[in-house]
């Protein structure tokens, strides 16, 4: 299941979660940026630079709330920058709101951290590795076990602090649940890694802690006298950069050289550096959040600075006893192991590199802007993306934007229609070649005068209150030309476009028409008079004609009845 997760809605396609992830975990398909699990390390990055929140962090308050309605007790372990996120030394107003949310007991991770440096002391005593690199950082493990899988071996093979608390818990307490509180996301992801451990059950951020301490309407102004207390204070120190290795005796480094880094930039110099460089004989205290995990995601999304909070860890020693029982040592530093989990992706060929980079334009090298705009560093690097499924070919946004110019460019030029574009005053700020034409101006004399100076009977006011295209007619005697007006208005820009199409042969071919249309209903009417005329004229001699045969007919008729009688 994915732990970073995007609101579609939200995703502008502005690329700045691929610019931002220094290992390119981000994919770009259909429209759409999303996190490419194999590859993500959950630095929390992409959450922090969205400026559309379209990323999110899938939450575990419910299940934990599900883990508090069972029948086992639930435990929590908290992380030692809770200090530095809440900006207090006092644990027991922390531990009194989370009993109050129902949890059975609160202690601090730090007491499983002292005996985890004690195991890293113990390896370099034996001097056994050839580096060593902390695993406390679960980021820092996802990336050498996905990106620099050559590097796997010189990974401590120590639990992190979390998990060894946790068995520590475990071995104290009995059948219990165990709930980690820290402001890292890829703590979600390590508990849930059987490799890690799989002692913790569930993993809250410091600000879903803040979310439910809300609902609940509760404060961190209760106190609890019996909130415990850390026997090995210095461990608190893990927090902070250096703060490993300020837990570890001095004489136990004797055999290695001690280098510490943080922020994702610098892991990347350090572990590019030993997979190349052949270096040997080193301590490595690497955290990829700079600041180290008082820069933790969680910490940068709420604005904690890092300078200020280490202001409130505190070394101060306080009465406990942190002694480990047996059974749980041998259980507690068992070899953690990992895995190779680096993804596998085909590479393209120089030709189909070469294919891709011409889609976007780019024929030779000097064609390659490198400009970053897509979110990567190369224009060659975005090909090799596009070819393995990563990236989309429409990324390319200075081809794309070009392309569109030329387009508008074309078309404009090419407009058998004058255009104008104007300011919410009404000022030209540019027109096309047609326009020039059709009225007589120059572009370079039009600019930034009054378009009223040059064209008339225009409703701009419609076009704007309507937000319609509002359509007028208007003839120009001093230019011989009779024009339909068409003006838009851009309400994001608080601009107008207005199009002249030059009407005046249309509208000469059209009275013509009319007349010719005038003159032939005229010429047939004519014709329809002229044969009822005729026919009228023809009707009344037939009725002459009838009547004397008919006279004729009758005479005939008695003439020869008279004469049969005889």
């Amino acid at each position: 299941m994915s732990i970073i997760r995007l609101q579609e809605g939200n995703c502008q396609n502005c690329y700045k979660c691929i610019r931002g992830c220094p290992i390119k975990a981000i994919e770009f398909k259909d429209g759409r940026a999303a996190v490419i699990e194999e590859d993500c390390i959950l630095c929390g990055r992409c959450v922090k630079n969205c400026p559309q929140n379209a990323k999110y962090v899938v939450s575990e308050l419910d299940r934990v709330k599900r883990l508090l309605a069972g029948e086992k007790p639930v435990y929590v372990t908290v992380a030692p920058s809770w200090s530095g996120y809440w900006g207090t030394t006092d644990f027991g107003r922390l531990t009194a709101a989370l009993k109050s949310l129902g949890f059975q007991g609160v202690e601090e991770t730090a007491i499983g951290a002292y005996e985890v440096s004690k195991e890293y002391a113990a390896l370099m005593e034996k001097g056994e590795m050839r580096n060593v690199i902390v695993t406390a950082c679960s980021s820092l493990v996802s990336l050498v076990e996905k990106h620099y899988p050559k590097l796997i071996p010189a990974l401590a093979p120590v639990s992190s602090p979390m998990m060894a608390h946790a068995r520590m818990m475990r071995e104290s307490y009995g059948d219990i649940k165990v709930v980690f509180i820290g402001p890292c996301f890829s703590k979600k992801s390590e508990a849930a890694d059987p490799l890690a451990g799989g002692l913790v059950d569930n993993v809250l951020t410091f600000d879903e802690l803040d979310q439910w301490i809300a609902e609940e309407d509760l404060s961190l102004d209760g106190e609890d006298s019996s909130a415990p207390g850390v026997a090995h204070p210095i461990a608190r120190l893990y927090p902070t950069p250096c703060g490993i290795v300020k837990t570890i005796a001095p004489e136990a480094l004797t055999n290695y050289r001690t280098v510490t880094v943080d922020g994702f930039d610098r892991c990347l110099d350090l572990l590019d550096a030993m997979e190349h460089d052949n270096l040997t004989g080193l301590f490595v205290e690497a955290n990829i959040c700079a600041g180290s995990c008082l820069g933790g995601p969680v910490m940068r999304l709420k604005r904690k600075n890092p300078v200020v909070a280490q202001g409130f860890v505190s070394e101060q020693r306080q009465e406990r006893d942190d002694r480990v029982p047996e059974s749980c040592r041998q259980e507690l530093f068992h070899p953690r192991v990992f895995a190779n989990r680096a993804p596998r992706y085909d590479m393209p060929t120089e030709e189909q590199i070469a294919k891709i980079l011409a889609k976007t334009g780019k024929f030779t090298k000097e064609q390659e802007l490198n400009c970053g705009s897509c979110g990567y560093a190369s224009c060659r690097e975005k090909a090799i993306a596009v070819y393995q499924g990563k990236a989309d070919i429409n990324m390319c946004l200075p081809f794309f934007r070009e392309r569109a110019e030329n387009l508008s460019n074309t078309v404009l030029s090419n407009s058998p229609n004058a255009i104008f574009a104007l300011d919410g005053d009404l000022l030209i700020q540019d027109m096309n070649p047609m326009a020039e034409t059709m009225f007589g101006l120059t572009r370079k004399d039009a600019l930034g005068l009054p378009l009223d100076l040059y064209l008339k009977d225009l409703d701009f006011e419609a076009a704007r209150k309507e937000q319609r295209p509002a359509v007028t007619k208007a003839e120009y005697e001093d230019l011989g030309k009779i024009a339909e007006q068409t003006v838009v208005y851009v309400k994001e820009h608080n601009m107008y476009v207005a199009f002249v199409k030059d009407i005046t042969q249309e509208t000469r071919d059209e009275a013509e028409m009319e007349a010719l249309r005038r003159h032939t209903v005229e010429t047939a009417q004519q014709v329809i008079d002229k044969q009822m005329r005729v026919a009228q004229e023809i009707a009344s001699l037939l009725g002459e004609t009838t009547a004397e045969t008919k006279v004729a007919l009758t005479k005939l008729k008695k003439s020869m009845a008279e004469n049969a009688g005889e």
